[in-house]
């Protein structure tokens, strides 16, 4: 990426508009009746210094709300205090969530995101670990960051923290380990079916099922979950009784009117890496992407932030390669393709993109 403030905001913008495109939008009142659900929300949930109304949120029947509170090592979200407050104080079940950044120290974050949670004394959902991007560590190093992470939290906090993810980075980057699986799991999927547990988890507690849902009292998109449990079992969640859910995600097919993205992604990301490359124009990405499921404008939309990643070098080549030889949705790519605009910094472009996108279909290829 260059390092122009316009170069950053151009991606901020895309970064969104991506998001959007891929994931399609959804309303709160689509659910499946009797399921328990929520929203997580973060600094962007407030465009322009827009509040959020908690009470229209909680009336339009959602249960519980994640905030994001911190990022890496000194990043703090300006709204968590007021947002975590009056969403509690409108009824709703409260919980916190950490963005973890890898390449810097996880104690470190750990304390950072501990000394945000004692402001606000009103959490009473676990303390979430945010874990969607390696930074360049392998599976052993990730292993021990997050162990390290969350043996600092639990020591600050007393409490034992919450892991969310989403299924390629579980298994991909960390070696679908089962080491965590004493934690809850708040697992990201956007598709129609509630997607089975990763690593060595026997159930989830939270699924991610969209990235841009519609909620009463928030302007813009906002991320929609559904609890694995009814109202009475999210209760003893919040008291800190984790065992005791089930039997709602558990073949769960939602009749939502948000887009399925359970399709492989392989097709898709063969495009991506083909563009990169130079092999391919626009048209062609579009035309995939709309095959894989896009409407026409939100297939442009969706290719113009691939141009960006690569152009500034942050198009994630050596995952979509490993994503495109395993069992991952277009869902899974959309996640890693919104983490990279997430993370992508202002070093300059790397000249050497287009010939590892050249490398990779040709790898792809064999």
């Amino acid at each position: 990426m260059t390092s122009s403030k316009g170069m950053r905001k151009a991606i901020v913008a895309v970064v969104g508009s991506v998001a959007l495109a891929i994931a399609g939008t959804m309303t709160a009142g689509a659910w499946t009746s009797g399921a328990t659900t929520g929203i997580d929300i973060a600094n962007h949930q407030h465009p322009g210094g827009a509040p959020i109304n908690w009470g229209e949120v909680k009336s339009d029947g959602q249960s519980f709300a994640f905030v994001k509170a911190t990022e890496g090592s000194d990043w703090t979200n300006p709204h968590f205090i007021t947002d975590s407050n009056a969403a509690a104080a409108s009824g709703l079940k409260v919980g916190a969530y950490h963005y973890a950044r890898p390449a810097s120290s996880a104690t470190r974050q750990a304390a950072h995101f501990a000394a945000q949670l004692a402001l606000v004394p009103n959490q009473t959902l676990p303390p979430v670990l945010d874990i969607e991007v390696d930074e360049g560590l392998s599976s052993a190093q990730l292993e021990q960051w997050i162990r390290d992470f969350t043996t600092e939290l639990r020591t600050l906090t007393g409490r034992t923290p919450m892991i969310y993810t989403y299924k390629y980075f579980w298994m991909g980057q960390m070696g679908n380990t089962t080491e965590f699986s004493d934690m809850p799991l708040w697992l990201a999927a956007y598709q129609d079916e509630a997607p089975d547990p990763v690593g060595g988890w026997n159930k989830i507690s939270f699924w991610q099922r969209s990235g841009s849902g519609r909620v009463n009292g928030i302007t813009g998109p906002v991320d929609m979950n559904v609890f694995n449990g009814n109202e009475g079992q999210l209760d003893s969640f919040s008291n800190g009784n984790y065992l005791d859910i089930g039997g709602i995600l558990e073949g769960l097919v939602l009749g939502d009117d948000a887009p399925d993205l359970s399709s492989n992604s392989a097709p898709l990301i063969g495009a991506i890496l083909a563009l990169a490359a130079g092999i391919i124009a626009s048209p062609q990405l579009i035309d995939a992407a709309q095959q894989a499921g896009l409407d026409g404008n939100s297939a442009s939309v969706f290719t113009d932030f691939v141009k960006q990643l690569t152009k500034n070098g942050s198009l994630p080549i050596e995952d979509l390669v490993g994503m495109a030889s395993g069992d991952f949705t277009v869902g899974d790519l959309a996640i890693l393709l919104d983490n990279a605009g997430h993370v992508a910094t202002a070093n300059g472009a790397n000249p050497n993109q287009v010939e590892q996108a050249q490398d990779a279909v040709n790898q792809l290829a064999q």
